[in-house]
């Protein structure tokens, strides 16, 4: 919002429920759901006209100056094509088809994201950074977005904080999928623990309406007092009350995030499908705690075939000890002792939000690095060196990163394997000669057995199929718009892409870490 004026009007669609938080925002920032949105642009009904042709539905009268879809549903796409805009960005629908692939074209930093949940052992990239990859504007940074706040302290608890220390623990008990959620007696227990050694504290569970029958367990398992408000207050009113909090536990929900852009310390738990580089808080110094197991993070869909064993690699104790390194001035020495036993048990990392990791040319990114340094194999290898890269080619170049940079930010983080390093760089190697011969004397006859080809690469090499997804479509967009100019750029993006990579392996190996 910083590159906005008090005379700019900054319209957002948002879900029915949201709606209620409009009060939280500047008087220019207005919050719509689909249905305002028409029939304020449009004077249609969407309750009465339910069979709108999206396609073919005349422009509106009010001409924005962007448009931005930040969601690849389908109905959302379409409406981006009948906005009258300056500019559009983010996913959109260019023509009519049977596939929802074809009618959907997310381009650039849109595809990235559409093809990243697809492969998320190998993204990198918060998805809040995706998003802001998608504004017309220059890219914001983080100290930036949390810098500003419309929240206002004065409505629902006016009790003052008290002064000496923090005095208030808030517990987010649920999560949107039950893999995420830890089990009521474990929170029990962290909360008994967290009690005796800090009896003065307030312990406040918030969560919403669903989630009581949860709390009520959890507060019937402890035999002191705590304040259990979950199910009894708006989201207006659970904001007030973390405003009023110092320390957050939670799994990863939407609770959690709005807890870190209000500035409260975090210790998340993140578990089933919750991945920290997707969704991990928006805060320098919180924590994140999730499992060490081959199949984390998981997809919600899809049904645990281990007993939900993730949750059982994090005990009450480990999370407790997070809490006391938060707590503790300088860090509690006994609680990092014991965490890092944790680690070398291979039952959990953690993780911590630091803004010092990387220096981004000329902007800065906070990213979530390990607290204790692991070795890298190859997917992780791949992620992070790639992750620059994204940056580097979402961005149209703007953002950027000197190869030194990558490489202190690896060692520093990561125990380096020379072989691996050569492994992953003969990799690139090959996947960058077939873009360039394909550059140089193909390009004409790309065709649907190439991407065929391309798409048989993706599952031979499985540490490459996000980068070689996210150009299968950006080619196929080229093929189905019969644009040899779009596809000619593509296959540009990722020679330049993978020779960056290169370039930063061979220094790797030329230093013999």
């Amino acid at each position: 919002m910083s590159e906005f004026d008090n005379e700019d009007r900054l319209y957002i669609v948002v879900d029915k429920s949201l709606k209620i938080l409009r009060p939280f925002f500047e008087s220019n920032i207005v919050l719509m759901d689909l249905g305002d949105f028409f029939k304020e642009f449009y004077d249609i009904d969407l309750g009465v006209n339910a069979d709108v042709n999206f396609l073919n539905l005349e422009r509106g009268a009010v001409v924005f100056d962007t448009v931005v879809n930040l969601n690849y549903g389908l109905i959302n796409s379409l409406v981006l094509n009948i906005i009258p805009a300056e500019s559009k960005f983010g996913f959109i629908a260019n023509r009519k088809g049977g596939d929802r692939r074809k009618i959907v074209y997310p381009l650039k930093a849109a595809n990235y994201f559409f093809n990243s949940i697809r492969h998320r052992s190998q993204n990198r990239i918060n998805i809040a950074d995706i998003f802001c990859l998608f504004s017309p504007r220059f890219y914001p940074t983080r100290r930036e977005i949390l810098g500003k706040t419309a929240f206002t302290f004065d409505k629902f608890n006016k009790k003052k904080k008290c002064n000496n220390g923090i005095k208030r623990i808030i517990f987010a008990v649920g999560a949107s999928s039950i893999k995420r959620q830890l089990d009521s007696e474990e929170l029990a227990e962290i909360i008994r623990l967290i009690h005796a050694d800090y009896p003065d504290f307030e312990i406040i569970l918030v969560g919403l309406k669903e989630e009581s029958d949860y709390a009520k367990r959890i507060e019937d398992d402890i035999d002191f007092h705590i304040l259990n408000i979950v199910g009894k207050t708006s989201l207006p009113e659970v904001i007030e009350i973390l405003k009023t909090g110092d320390i957050m536990v939670s799994p990863d929900t939407g609770l959690l995030q709005i807890a870190s852009f209000i500035g409260l310390k975090i210790t998340a738990i993140f578990l089933g499908n919750a991945n920290i580089y997707e969704t991990g808080p928006y805060m320098e110094g919180s924590y994140v705690i999730s499992p060490i197991m081959d199949c984390y993070p998981c997809f919600e869909h899809l049904k645990c075939e281990f007993n939900y064993e993730c949750k059982k690699r994090i005990k009450a104790k480990d999370v407790f000890n997070v809490v006391k390194l938060i707590l503790s001035v300088g860090g509690e020495d006994f609680s990092l002792r014991d965490l890092e036993k944790g680690f070398e048990e291979n039952r959990f990392n953690l993780y911590r939000m630091s803004g010092n990791t990387i220096t981004f040319t000329p902007t800065y990114i906070l990213s979530p690095v390990s607290v204790f340094k692991s070795k890298i194999d190859k997917t992780e290898l791949v992620s992070e060196i790639f992750k620059f890269e994204w940056f580097r080619t979402l961005s149209d170049k703007k953002i950027n990163v000197g190869y030194n940079g990558i490489i202190n930010y690896l060692t520093e983080y990561f125990i380096l394997d020379l072989d691996i390093v050569k492994l992953v760089n003969d990799d690139i190697m090959f996947i960058k000669n077939i873009a360039v011969d394909a550059l140089k004397i193909r390009i004409n006859e790309i065709s649907d057995n190439f991407i065929l080809f391309l798409k048989g690469l993706a599952v031979n090499y499985p540490h490459l199929s996000l980068l070689l997804s996210y150009f299968i479509n950006e080619i196929q967009f080229g093929i189905d718009m019969n644009d040899k100019n779009y596809i000619e750029s593509s296959f540009v993006d990722i020679v330049g892409f993978l020779e960056n990579a290169h370039i930063t392996l061979n220094k790797i190996g030329s230093n013999r870490i």
